[in-house]
């Protein structure tokens, strides 16, 4: 069973996360970086405001009702939208009533641009995996490559990242995870 609805879309197959049910939780383009590689092109809402894009009840229904009815599809509920996952204010509100309800294995896949941000890393502590990308760790390169929001450093973004790898406790990497996460 393939869906596209209004939030949700698959499951996907993954060679890293297997049926991936995946979860568009921002509009499309809005995003803290417009990297050059991006194959959505250039990102048409460059922000690091978090905020509540969607009523996330609404997401968070739609993630439920689907993995009732198709659980058994779904190795992973993937937050990987066509933006930045972690802009959304809500994003630890949807985990916490998906996991609540059905209790999927849940994994966000971030740029890791906010995690300097204690209610971020906290949203994200939630997750059973976090996938963190980061490009590079020379300003210069960051800057041409991921083409940040000005208000973004990425000796903060990298502490970010540190800080989280001290308290998480859920799997950085699906292989090294067990099937009991």
């Amino acid at each position: 069973m393939v869906a596209v609805r209004r939030f949700v879309f698959g499951p996907v197959r993954s060679r890293r996360l297997g049926r991936s049910l995946g979860v568009n939780n921002v509009p499309y383009k809005t995003c803290s970086y417009s990297c050059v590689y991006c194959q959505l092109g250039r990102t048409t809402d460059l922000t690091v405001e978090r905020r509540g894009f969607y009523d996330w009840r609404e997401v968070a229904r739609e993630v439920i009702e689907f993995v009732s009815r198709y659980g058994g599809e779904v190795d992973y509920v993937t937050f990987a939208p066509d933006g930045e996952p972690t802009l959304d204010a809500n994003l630890g509100k949807i985990i916490e009533e998906v996991k609540r309800e059905v209790n999927p294995r849940v994994a966000v896949l971030t740029n890791a641009s906010l995690l300097w941000l204690s209610d971020v890393r906290e949203d994200l502590a939630l997750a059973d995996l976090v996938s963190v990308k980061v490009d590079a760790v020379d300003e210069g390169t960051w800057r041409r490559v991921n083409r940040p929001h000005p208000e973004l450093r990425l000796d903060r973004v990298l502490e970010g990242v540190l800080e989280f790898s001290k308290s998480y406790e859920g799997c950085w990497y699906p292989r090294r995870c067990s099937s009991a996460t």
